[in-house]
């Protein structure tokens, strides 16, 4: 057997055991999600530190980047500002502050500020990302184009506000839908939706 044809067969197993999960949890599915989980957890560390932290801090850092011509000179000199990497990096190792309860409050700085960072991107690119979508929901109840009522162009409009209302409204838990109307609009977006993902996988 290849190599190329043990990976495919390996995989398709690994595929097959994490698809397991939809009939019930079981100890094939729970060996491949531990399997996973530990490839990742080695596997990511060795590909941040090679692709990054070595190149981008550890060589600039130590000098190695510089050139040494056979005369003795450099290419470059030694750049000092390198060495302000070392305090982003003892920030980071706060971190592990938590593993020592009397210091633990100052791991809570490094969280509060990875999360703030994390959340001022999130933030901003939701604005970029989501806003264009928000603003073409807004379309038109009547479509009107050279003075004549477009019929199908108004249908569409309108099936696509009743659609986007009653699913929002499926989705809105903080009220029990108790009424006959609430529940009728509850169950249209439900069907609804249902139609859009039948559509959208059928495509």
């Amino acid at each position: 057997m290849s190599f190329q044809l043990a990976t495919i067969l390996i995989g398709g197993i690994a595929t097959l055991a994490i698809y397991s999960f939809l009939i019930k949890e079981n100890a094939f599915y729970r060996f491949f999600e531990h399997l996973f989980i530990g490839i990742a957890a080695g596997y990511f560390p060795i590909i941040v530190f090679k692709n990054f932290l070595w190149p981008k801090v550890v060589e600039p850092m130590l000098g190695f980047t510089m050139v040494t011509f056979p005369d003795g000179t450099v290419h470059e000199p030694y750049n000092t500002w390198n060495l302000l990497y070392l305090f982003p990096m003892s920030f980071g190792m706060l971190y592990y502050a938590l593993y020592f309860p009397r210091f633990a409050w100052l791991a809570k700085l490094v969280i509060g500020f990875s999360l703030g960072y994390s959340g001022g991107l999130a933030f901003k690119g939701f604005f970029a990302e989501m806003m264009p979508q928000l603003t073409g929901s807004f379309r038109p109840l009547v479509v009107m184009e050279d003075g004549a009522l477009q019929l199908f162009s108004t249908f569409e409009n309108w099936v696509f506000l009743i659609t986007l209302l009653s699913v929002m409204y499926y989705f809105f838990f903080t009220f029990r839908a108790t009424s006959e109307g609430g529940r009728g609009i509850s169950l249209t977006g439900r069907w609804l939706m249902m139609v859009c993902f039948g559509a959208f996988f059928g495509s």
